[in-house]
């Protein structure tokens, strides 16, 4: 299984209870959101404030089951090397 730095929630939080969840690491920021029940949409931002107060970097949408939800997890981590080069503590 792929790196999961994010420590995200197993794929059923969104695939059977259609969650939403959000997090950051170092200024990166991002939200995972299953609300209209047929898609997985991720976006990022950069920067200290919340979504609706920054331009978003990215976003995309997934299948909503297990396969989209690691292809989500593999995008999530593409978007954190591009835009802080993969740099964690």
């Amino acid at each position: 299984m792929e790196e999961n730095r994010f420590e995200l929630p197993k794929a059923d939080y969104f695939t059977l209870n259609y969650n939403i969840y959000c997090g950051s690491l170092n200024g990166f920021n991002y939200k995972l959101s299953a609300k209209d029940k047929e898609k997985l949409t991720v976006s990022v931002w950069m920067g200290p404030l919340c979504m609706e107060k920054s331009e978003i970097a990215a976003s995309e949408s997934f299948a909503l089951d297990e396969e989209g939800f690691h292809a989500a997890l593999g995008w999530l981590e593409g978007q954190f090397q591009a835009l802080c080069g993969g740099e964690a503590p």
